[in-house]
């Protein structure tokens, strides 16, 4: 490979999210939706807004050209399902879900810290009185950015989360290709045997693409309260054609409280 990027996000819970088939990524509407960029100066975002909702395209370090028919697909920015709500996603994917599919784009806020850049896009949902917020900071001089999500139950009832996506990332390749564009990289865990990283087609690990429509998935997870009991909470997912490479990792930050909520639990267990 003559070039290699690695870009780092603080996480999606599953591979099942990055690998949705045609079934679950939209093509973008013919009437032309609004497009805008967020670049932070070694990454470059695209986003676009058909009907008002907020859709996610391929995002590449800065310089690096896009596929062809890379506009053609996107996915929901946040991955939300809520109880009650259906799921477009068949099989085990989480991909997308309700209200995920159908949340409406409020605004977008772009600053800058002594740090690099930040993006705020807001999201809400009428039905269930939801309101979501996704941030992203962008550190200067690094292919790095740093992703996590907000929600707010606004009404008077209790609404149940199934399942709330901390990052997304979609167009990776297009999902006929998959198989023969890209490789997972996982790094298999146990004690005294730590960071063994082995790579897999996306069909090794059991998403099988069938050219019309996919209910499988590729996915990692460990059991129990250990983190790392089997995996390192960390991936790659490689494009062999385009010679790039995203690499995150999931990040879980302590308040004080919090941790010394945890703390007196590890001692009473």
């Amino acid at each position: 490979m003559d070039r290699r990027m690695f870009l780092i996000s603080s996480g999606v819970t599953g591979l099942g999210a990055l690998f949705a088939s045609p079934d679950s990524v939209h093509a973008v509407e013919t009437q032309s939706p609004e497009i805008f960029s967020w670049n932070t100066g070694e990454l470059q975002f695209t986003f676009s807004l058909p009907q008002g909702r907020l859709r996610q395209h391929i995002f590449l370090p800065s310089g690096i050209q896009a596929p062809e028919n890379s506009a053609r697909w996107a996915g929901v920015e946040v991955g939300l399902l809520c109880s009650g709500e259906d799921s477009p996603d068949s099989g085990m994917k989480q991909a997308g879900g309700s209200p995920g599919q159908r949340l409406q784009f409020v605004a977008r806020d772009e600053q800058r810290n002594g740090r690099g850049k930040t993006l705020t896009l807001r999201h809400k949902d009428a039905g269930l009185h939801l309101d979501i917020q996704s941030h992203y900071e962008a550190f200067d001089g690094l292919p790095v950015v740093r992703r996590h999500v907000e929600i707010v139950n606004t009404g008077a009832e209790p609404v149940g989360i199934e399942y709330l996506s901390s990052a997304m990332l979609h167009g990776l390749a297009d999902p006929v290709s998959y198989d023969h564009e890209l490789k997972i990289w996982l790094a298999y865990n146990s004690w005294m045997a730590e960071g063994q990283w082995h790579s897999f087609r996306p069909s090794e690990l059991g998403f099988v693409e069938n050219m019309r429509t996919s209910w499988s998935q590729a996915s990692a997870a460990s059991v129990g309260s250990w983190s790392t009991e089997k995996y390192l909470p960390m991936a790659v997912v490689e494009n062999t054609r385009l010679g790039v490479a995203w690499f995150w990792q999931i990040e879980r930050q302590l308040s004080a409280p919090s941790f010394a909520r945890d703390a007196q639990f590890m001692n009473q267990s």
